[in-house]
């Protein structure tokens, strides 16, 4: 009966993982293509680092100079991520 119920639980957790796997790689089908579109405009082969590196840094200018009523603070701060993404994207590329 104990065998019985390990086998039940080893079994699940192996379903478990599978299902979890579906879903990780149904969440990267969209970077996957964003990398394709990426080389396609690079004209070079762009890696799964390279197009979160691009990410990172279009979100970083989208907030650096999307918020017109922001602390001066906060606008500091997203130019300086803005700024560390860049220069990220260049060590890379």
């Amino acid at each position: 009966m104990i065998l019985e119920a390990n086998m039940a639980h080893y079994n699940l957790g192996k379903e478990t993982v599978k299902t979890i796997s579906k879903k990780v790689e149904l969440m990267k089908k969209p970077m996957k293509m964003l990398q394709g579109y990426y080389s396609m405009v690079l004209e070079r082969e762009v890696s799964m680092r390279q197009t979160l590196l691009l990410v990172n840094a279009q979100a970083a200018f989208a907030c650096t100079v999307l918020p017109f009523e922001c602390p001066m603070l906060l606008r500091a701060a997203c130019c300086g991520w803005f700024l560390h993404a860049v220069l990220k994207c260049r060590d890379n590329f």
